[in-house]
């Protein structure tokens, strides 16, 4: 399949900006767990450093077909996932500088995080690719250029206001994808197509490129997903899966799609993988990333971080077991008789928010888990007394 092909009739989705944060913090832990040293800086610090003759590498920590899509001109691709405990044989020297981006800012930091971990020790993080206003490139090689022509066409970035969502495709005629449109759940959106051709004397053209705009409008609260099948009789065939989510006032936020191979009118992979939204937790320079839980306590949570972007709690110790603090709005209780673990976050009579680093029981409602966390790094990382703790949501793939 030709991954420039299909990143190119894709409209690249920007329908919700999540903020990620950098802060211009290095990041260090125990000797024993850190050998290296990682640091966030912001992009425009990032932009300057690829000015210098200094050896520096810049490293697309994103998965193949994103990277095809679009990448920062020189960039290689060094996938997150991929990273272990052992050195990446792209990265081959430790002391080289890299400068690491993704989509959003969530997979550049934990990619720096096991880069630091391996031993590298000049690693600077500077966010997503989405509020990346310098130029970028096109298929699979660094410096490589779409040429233009049918097969390599783009699309423009579509555009959101409060009830709807604009995606646009490109095509031509003869031979050019024709695109089909469905929902899993029709009672949730809706959505309204126009197709414009580029010139008015199209009909006397051979190949006129033409564009197909649809506007995904509202219906009523709640999520679905919306396929895009593009068919063509000489290009590739595939399916583009959006997971689109309706709040209670109506706004509308789209992932980018999760694209599929069609072969012989069959997907190669037939199952479509949603994104999950994940609760972003930020203290003294560190990031930690909990899981939500399935409640409406944290569908509560989740929405109101969604429209506000984030949200920053005072915190303070409590019995030795917990960080507490109150929330600026009351949320939905839904209580029951819990005994903590490291980790867990917690809503406690509707408007306070903790975090547990020891276990404590009583009637409370869990928010979300910090993945695989013990007493002392959550110690290490909230320290001993008072501390600003910042929430936000991430989309993850």
């Amino acid at each position: 399949m030709s991954g420039k092909r299909i990143a190119a009739l894709i409209p690249l989705l920007l329908a919700l900006l999540l903020p990620g944060g950098c802060g211009g913090q290095p990041h260090s832990t125990e000797e024993s767990t850190m050998k290296g040293h990682w640091e966030s800086i912001t992009q425009e610090e990032a932009r300057e450093r690829m000015k210098r003759q200094d050896g520096h590498l810049i490293v697309d920590v994103r998965r193949k077909d994103e990277y095809e899509a679009g990448h920062i001109p020189g960039a290689i691709r060094v996938t997150n996932e991929e990273i272990g405990t052992e050195q990446p044989a792209e990265l081959p020297d430790l002391d080289r500088i890299l400068l690491i981006y993704c989509r959003s800012g969530r997979r550049s930091k934990e990619a720096a995080e096991k880069l630091a971990r391996i031993g590298y020790t000049h690693i600077y993080e500077f966010g997503g690719i989405l509020e990346w206003t310098g130029a970028t490139v096109a298929g699979g090689d660094p410096g490589e250029v779409p040429t233009g022509s049918p097969e390599t066409l783009t699309a423009p970035a579509p555009s959101t206001s409060n009830c709807t969502a604009v995606l646009t495709f490109d095509s031509f005629d003869g031979g050019g994808p024709e695109y089909e449109f469905v929902t899993d759940e029709p009672d949730v959106i809706t959505w309204e197509t126009v197709k414009e051709y580029a010139r008015a004397d199209h009909a006397d053209l051979d190949g006129a490129a033409y564009t197909v705009t649809v506007t995904v409008r509202a219906l009523k609260e709640g999520s679905a997903t919306f396929t895009v099948m593009a068919r063509s009789p000489i290009a590739d065939n595939y399916d583009a899966a959006y997971y689109v989510t309706v709040d209670g006032v109506l706004n509308v936020t789209v992932s980018e799609p999760v694209v599929y191979e069609v072969i012989n009118g069959t997907r190669v992979t037939d199952e479509v993988i949603r994104p999950a939204p994940e609760l972003v937790i930020e203290a003294n320079g560190r990031v930690l990333y909990a899981h939500l839980e399935d409640n409406p306590s944290a569908k509560a949570f989740l929405e109101i971080l969604s429209h506000e972007g984030e949200v920053e709690v005072a915190m303070h110790d409590y019995g030795n077991f917990e960080k507490t603090g109150p929330l600026p709005w009351s949320l939905p209780r839904g209580d029951e008789d819990l005994t903590t673990v490291p980790g867990d976050v917690i809503l406690y009579q509707g408007s306070q928010i903790c975090i547990y680093y020891d276990t404590n029981r009583y009637s409370l409602t869990r928010l979300a888990r910090i993945g695989s966390a013990t007493r002392e790094e959550l110690l290490e990382i909230f320290g001993s007394g008072d501390v600003t703790v910042t929430f936000h949501v991430e989309w993850g793939e």
